[in-house]
C-alpha cells in the first residue's frame, strides 16, 4: 500500500489473516489486533519478513500485520536522538496506523510494534512518543539507539539483546551508521520499568541455558516490562539462523524464537 505522510508518498506491505479481508465498515468483521513490524537498517520489508517470518506467524495468530518501508538512506528509521532527517518517520507510522484503521477492521486498543536493530530503536521511540497508541512494543538488538524518555507514560515493553552483539554492544555502541552513541541496554529497560511504576529490581529466571529472563513486578495498572538477555548471541534475530548475516553480526540464539516470544508477549489474536 501507499499513503501520503508529511507530503511524501510512503509505502508498506499489509498482510491480513485468512477470512479477514472485510473492511472496518462491515459490522460482521471482527476487530483484529494490529502488528507494526519494523525492519532493521538496510533491509526492505520483503527481506525482513523473509528473515523474521513475522507476517506469516502474526497472521496465523489472527493479527493484521503491516511492514512499512523506512526512509532514505538505508532504508532506516529516524528516531529521537538519531541522525537528523528531512522525513518524519514517527508521523508516517502514526498516519499508517490511522489509515489501516480506516481500511481494515482493527482493534485500536490492541496495536503493537516490534523491530530489530534500527527497527527496535523505532519501536522504543514509539513507546516514548505514542504510548497512548501502542499497547505494547518489543525490540531486539537496538532499543538503546534512541533517546530515553523517563517522563513518558508507560507501555508494556519486551527487550531482547545478545551479550556478544558486535554492532550494538549491550553496554553501548559507537558504530558510525547507528547513532546516537548507544546507551546501555540495562538503562533503557530500567527507565521503561520506572515509567511503568515497577519495582526497581527484577525477578530472574533461566528458561533456557542461553537465556536470562528479567521480569519486573509490582508495575502500575498491570503493566509488563521484561527483558531477555541472549547469552553469546550476536546482532541477530533469535531462532532465525542466517549464515551470511552471522559472518558480520555474530551467532544466532536458536534456543528460542524471537518471533514466537514477541507474539506470546503481545497475546493471541
Amino acid at each position: 500500500m501507499t499513503i501520503e505522510a508529511g507530503g511524501v508518498t510512503r509505502t508498506a506491505v499489509l498482510d491480513v489473516p485468512a477470512g479477514a479481508a472485510g473492511t472496518a465498515v462491515e459490522a460482521s468483521a471482527a476487530p483484529r489486533p494490529l502488528l507494526v513490524s519494523l525492519h532493521p537498517f538496510a533491509m526492505d520489508p520483503a527481506i525482513w519478513d523473509s528473515y523474521s517470518a513475522l507476517a506469516t506467524a502474526g497472521t496465523a495468530r489472527g493479527y493484521v500485520v503491516v511492514t512499512p518501508l523506512g526512509s532514505a538512506p538505508g532504508p532506516r528509521w529516524a528516531v529521537p536522538g538519531g541522525l537528523a532527517a528531512d522525513v518524519d518517520d514517527l508521523a508516517f507510522i502514526s498516519a499508517l496506523v490511522d489509515h489501516i484503521g480506516r481500511v481494515t477492521c482493527v482493534d485500536r486498543n490492541r496495536v503493537f510494534a516490534v523491530g530489530f536493530s534500527a527497527g527496535a530503536a523505532m519501536a522504543q521511540a514509539l513507546s516514548c512518543t505514542m504510548p497512548d497508541r501502542f499497547a505494547a512494543v518489543a525490540g531486539s538488538g537496538g532499543v538503546n539507539l534512541t533517546s530515553l524518555c523517563p517522563g513518558a507514560p508507560p507501555t508494556d515493553v519486551l527487550v531482547l539483546h545478545g551479550t556478544a552483539d558486535p554492532i550494538v554492544p549491550p553496554a553501548g555502541s559507537q558504530v558510525p551508521f547507528s547513532p546516537p552513541v548507544g546507551l546501555a541496554v540495562a538503562a533503557v529497560v530500567a527507565v521503561d520499568a520506572a515509567r511503568a511504576g515497577c519495582d526497581p529490581v527484577p525477578e530472574l529466571d533461566r528458561p533456557e541455558p542461553s537465556v536470562l529472563h528479567e521480569r519486573y513486578r509490582g508495575c502500575a495498572d498491570g503493566r509488563r516490562v521484561e527483558s531477555l538477555t541472549l547469552i553469546g548471541a550476536g546482532h541477530t534475530w533469535a531462532g532465525s539462523p542466517n549464515p551470511l548475516l552471522e559472518l558480520v553480526a555474530g551467532p544466532t540464539n536458536t534456543d528460542i524464537s524471537a518471533t514466537a516470544t514477541v507474539l506470546d508477549f503481545f497475546g493471541s489474536g
